[in-house]
């Protein structure tokens, strides 16, 4: 039987806590493409273009109708925030907490203070405070993401990994993937849990691992001084020079 791998390209399945492989067809093939069907969330990356996924990338990865005239920032990332936190059926409050935990500090990292608007325009103050569309630079979360990977100790070789994980949440910083999971007492030190961090870690994805009382006691600080800089400081690898808003660009 034939077997192809495509290499550099992910298909990253999000949003539910359950998944299997079936759910994504491959339903047609042309010179233009491959054409994919799922029948949940997916992402695609590809790697060999190192572009980050980020909060602009919001409307191609959910297709529905957000109210395109939401022409305020603010709102729009409400309603972004609002519909992962409604249909990516997080499994705990602590996960709840930590998305909106996110979303907060992505706002306030480009929210000028009263000081700096007392004597500075706002266009003239440094980056990212300088306009509210560099919040939609910002990395998108991907809760409940699931990925296929291999066990160094396992002693027969398969084509296809098939050790199925998912973690609370991934990004994708245009260089590596990123897997913050939020833990309770029950997962700390479990044998599952450091199988887990062994096979992530080994596909060269960067684990960072967040206590449920470490979301109650230090709030913003848990994204600020815990998560990467790729994600903390999303402006500076921006790709594109241009600002958007994606819930006010049409079809």
């Amino acid at each position: 039987m034939p077997r192809v791998k495509i290499t550099d390209h992910l298909l990253i399945p999000f949003g539910r806590p359950k998944w299997s492989i079936e759910k994504i067809r491959i339903v047609g093939v042309s010179t233009g493409g491959t054409f994919f069907e799922s029948e949940g969330p997916l992402a695609h990356v590809d790697r060999s273009k190192k572009v980050a996924l980020r909060l602009r990338d919001f409307v191609d990865l959910v297709p529905g109708d957000f109210g395109y005239d939401k022409e305020d920032p603010g709102e729009a990332l409400a309603v972004i925030r609002t519909h992962l936190r409604q249909t990516c059926e997080l499994d705990t409050d602590s996960e709840r907490r930590f998305l909106d935990l996110y979303f907060a500090y992505c706002e306030k990292a480009v929210t000028p203070s009263e000081w700096e608007l007392k004597y500075y325009e706002r266009k003239n103050l440094a980056v990212p405070k300088n306009d509210p569309l560099w919040v939609f630079d910002a990395l998108l979360p991907l809760p409940q993401a699931h990925l296929y990977l291999e066990d160094p100790l396992s002693t027969t070789y398969s084509f296809v990994p098939e050790k199925m994980v998912k973690v609370d949440f991934a990004f994708w910083t245009g260089e590596r993937l990123v897997a913050v999971e939020i833990d309770g007492s029950s997962h700390i030190g479990s044998e599952q849990h450091i199988r887990k961090d062994r096979m992530l870690q080994r596909a060269g994805v960067s684990v960072v691992h967040i206590l449920n009382g470490e979301l109650l006691q230090h709030g913003e600080d848990c994204v600020r001084k815990l998560l990467p800089t790729a994600i903390t400081q999303f402006w500076q690898s921006a790709e594109s020079k241009y600002r958007i808003n994606p819930l006010s660009v049409p079809f």
